[in-house]
Order: C-alpha cells, then sequence, then structure tokens
C-alpha cells in the first residue's frame, strides 16, 4: 500500500490558516485498498485530512507489526475516546484499579501519534510509545480506515470503535483544539471548516461510516457515545462478551461507578492534569482550576452542543449530514 497526496485548495482555509493557526494540512488518500474487508464492492476511500508530517511517517505505518493479542480503539476525535480506553483497558486487565490510578491512560493505551503534538523535541522513532509498551499493547488511533496499517486486516486483533453524533464532535473538537493545539478561530469558525471536511482527520462522515461496515467481522466491536450515556452497564456486558470476560453484577456496577463522567473528570490518571504541555514544559494546571471549556473533559452531556451552538448552526450540520448521507441505514448512525 502506498500513499497519493494532494494540497489543499480550499480558498478560506488557505486564506485564514495562519491567523486561525491551523496545521498545514495535506490530503492522503491510500492507493490499494483491496486488503480492507469492507463488503461494499463501490467503496473507495475518500482523503483523510493529516498533518503534512504524516508524510515521514507513512512508511512506519503501512510496515508497523500487528500482534494477535494487541486491542485498537478506534475513533474520530472527541468521540468518548478516552471514555472507552479508561473501559475496555479495564474489562481486558481483570479490573486493576490500582495499575489504572499509578499509571497514567497514556502510558497504558497510548496513541499511534501523527501530529507530534506531545513530541519532544530531537525524537523521530515513529510510534515509539507503542513499539516500547508492554504485550499485551492498548492502541488508540483516529485514521481512518483505509489508512490503518496492512497487516491488521491479516492479524485481526481485537478493535473497538466509538462514534458520537456530529453535533456533540464539532463542539468538543472545537473546544480541544483552541485549548490544546492554539486554535485561534471562532467555534462558528471551527465549525463551517468541519462541515467542509477541512478539520483533522476529516471527513467525519465517511469514518464513522467506513468502520461501521466492518460491523460485520468477530474481532470488531461498534459502540456509540450516546448509547454508553443512556445505559453503561448494557455496553459493558457488551464489550466483556467482546472480550470474553466475565464479571459479577456488583464489579460492574463499581466499574460503571468508576467510569462515570465526574469519576472521570476528577481522575489525575485519565484527565491529563498530570502532563507537561511540550508548548511550555509546563505541568498542565489541574483541571478544577481550569475553565470548564479549557478542560479535557468538559460537560460530557450526550447534548451538550445545545448550549453552544445556534439552531441555526445545529439546523445546517443536521443538512449537512442528510446531504452527505443517502443510505438510511448509514443516516441512522448520525441521528
Amino acid at each position: 500500500m502506498s500513499y497519493e497526496y494532494s494540497e489543499i485548495t480550499d480558498p478560506t482555509y488557505l486564506a485564514t490558516r495562519q491567523e486561525r493557526n491551523e496545521p498545514e494540512y495535506v490530503l492522503v488518500r491510500p492507493t490499494d485498498h483491496s486488503k480492507v474487508p469492507i463488503q461494499d464492492p463501490n467503496w473507495t476511500p475518500k482523503p483523510s485530512v493529516l498533518t503534512s508530517v504524516f508524510r515521514n511517517i507513512d512508511n512506519a505505518l503501512q510496515k508497523f507489526e500487528v500482534l494477535p493479542d494487541d486491542v485498537w480503539l478506534a475513533s474520530y476525535p472527541k468521540s468518548g475516546t478516552t471514555w472507552c480506553q479508561e473501559m475496555v483497558w479495564l474489562v481486558c486487565n481483570d479490573l486493576d484499579y490500582k495499575r489504572a490510578a499509578d499509571v497514567d491512560l497514556v502510558e497504558r493505551f497510548p496513541s499511534m501519534k501523527l501530529s507530534g503534538l506531545f513530541s519532544r523535541p530531537g525524537e523521530h522513532r515513529p510510534f515509539k510509545e507503542v513499539l516500547e509498551m508492554p504485550k499485551p499493547r492498548f492502541i488508540k488511533t483516529h485514521l481512518h480506515v483505509g489508512l490503518l496499517p496492512e497487516q491488521i486486516w491479516t492479524v485481526k486483533p481485537k478493535i473497538v470503535y466509538v462514534h458520537r453524533n456530529p453535533k456533540s464532535v464539532a463542539v468538543s473538537f472545537y473546544h480541544h483544539s483552541a485549548s490544546f493545539t492554539g486554535y485561534k478561530g471562532t467555534l462558528e469558525d471551527f465549525i463551517r471548516s468541519f462541515m467542509r471536511d477541512l478539520q483533522l482527520y476529516s471527513p467525519y462522515h465517511e469514518h464513522v461510516v467506513e468502520y461501521n461496515m466492518l460491523n460485520h467481522l468477530e474481532n470488531v466491536l461498534i459502540l456509540r457515545y450516546e448509547d454508553m450515556k443512556q445505559d453503561l452497564l448494557s455496553e459493558l456486558k457488551r464489550a466483556c462478551q467482546f472480550f470474553n470476560k466475565q464479571y459479577s453484577d456488583k464489579q460492574l456496577e463499581t466499574l460503571s461507578k468508576h467510569l462515570s463522567f465526574e469519576s472521570m473528570r476528577d481522575n489525575p490518571a485519565v484527565n491529563f492534569s498530570r502532563m507537561v504541555d511540550p508548548r511550555t514544559g509546563f505541568k498542565i494546571p489541574p483541571m478544577e482550576s481550569l475553565p470548564e471549556n479549557q478542560r479535557f473533559m468538559r460537560k460530557g452531556k450526550a447534548d451538550g452542543y445545545k448550549e453552544e451552538l445556534s439552531l441555526e448552526l445545529q439546523k445546517e450540520i443536521d443538512e449537512w449530514t442528510q446531504n452527505k448521507i443517502k443510505s438510511p441505514e448509514h443516516l441512522k448512525l448520525f441521528m
């Protein structure tokens, strides 16, 4: 598999990139997707928005060695990823709350980093954290299906995918970008570029649909943020069944409490409060000392976007979804 690169020509992006402090994005598309087990014969992957750094690691990603006991968690950013990471890690590690408290989630369940946001200057070994971690490995990624390492389709590790409605994703991704990556545009600026498929890891809809098209595979579990918010215990039982784990009702109730938004928000092992900001070299301030919109975990609501998005923008996002998604079955994924 190799990659086809193309430059972004969108005039708004080109005119405002520096003013909004956005990265230099590039469009990346795999030239061969024949190994991806999506059954739709008409499917071809759309170009994905990545940072230009991807050019430096594409070969390492393509040839990345996948292990049978790996556990991969995939998502579009700000879809409940951290929540699912903690859930999956504990389910797979016999509910080891002590280790979960002692070792930060970013070490227990590192990301296939593409942007270098948390890398130290001078370190150029791609995926260092993943390669050096103990086995079994727990790996997070935001990559589109077509950009995953080739071996993932032959080795067949467990893959969990979590998705969330586009309005919540867009608002949460904006606040994350403004607080952690220095984005200078307004919420509306961000939403409109999101709807033009010009935010990192866009296009959003294709990301969600493509992973859901793998739902027929035994090694793939699809989760939905809103379902987890509505009935976490039921989703925990699905996860336990997927990983062949058995826990008592009391154990699952304890796990559910551990995974509550309040518990996650105040847990330094998962809320990034023990990390050092690579841009400043200083420790990130405790979450409780930051304004709500600057915290890594802000509200944890399924419909918190209603407090921030105008009715007009909400309607535009709905229309955007309906215009892009023609299949009634796929449209259900976004409602």
